[in-house]
């Protein structure tokens, strides 16, 4: 297989890596933002193995008749139109999309659970505190239902939302703190840094809005 992977997010890059260890070709990341959206360290690895990543790229047009046989690149200037003149033809057989997720906040709604509308967390998230407790009484929320991140940062959401939980029913154990703390600390982490930005200005908003009886402070 040829792939050319759309979104150089850190499941565009995960992907784009996983596929090259399982012996597909990749032909190139196309990204059609200014920089690279996913964890330099993950980027580094791509192109180590030799996958271009083109960022103010995105695909022209897809050619082919019972599958996609070919896609035709080009350069996109600031205001996101396509350049004539750069185009680039890549001979492939599957194009992998990895833009576009949003969070699955139907159930939350249904639940009760107040919603917002933030863009940097990749769309309608449930208000939640600190404690990832939604206004709807005994309905936490986590990984990308609280905010389109990469997975290390949902798996972390997910430890203290179970944590939190068990507190809230009664089940404590020793070195829970400690556990919190460390957990916290490793998502401050990954948060960190220009990659971190969007999500820590879509937590920003949401708190701003987060005006209903149950929010703390978002940490």
């Amino acid at each position: 297989s040829n792939v050319l992977v759309v979104g150089s997010g850190n499941i565009g890059l995960i992907v784009t890596y996983q596929l090259m260890q399982a012996g597909v070709n990749v032909v190139a990341i196309v990204e059609a933002a200014p920089r690279i959206g996913g964890y330099l360290v993950h980027a580094s690895k791509i192109r180590r193995l030799g996958v271009p990543i083109l960022t103010r790229h995105s695909i022209k047009t897809a050619i082919g008749t019972d599958r996609v046989e070919k896609a035709v690149i080009w350069q996109l200037d600031s205001q996101w139109q396509g350049i004539e003149g750069t185009e680039q033809t890549l001979a492939i057989d599957t194009i992998a999309l990895a833009v576009g997720l949003s969070p699955c906040a139907e159930l939350l709604w249904q639940a009760n659970c107040a919603i917002a509308d933030v863009p940097e967390l990749g769309g309608f998230v449930a208000y939640h505190n600190d404690r990832y407790e939604t206004t709807s009484p005994g309905i936490l929320v986590a990984g990308d239902a609280a905010g389109i991140e990469e997975a290390s940062a949902a798996l972390l959401e997910g430890e203290l939302a179970g944590i939190f939980a068990a507190q809230n029913i009664g089940h404590n154990f020793e070195g829970a703190e400690a556990i919190i703390a460390k957990k916290r600390a490793e998502l401050a982490s990954l948060r960190n840094g220009p990659t971190g930005e969007k999500i820590r200005a879509g937590m920003a908003r949401l708190e701003e809005r987060g005006d209903h009886q149950c929010l703390n402070k978002l940490g």
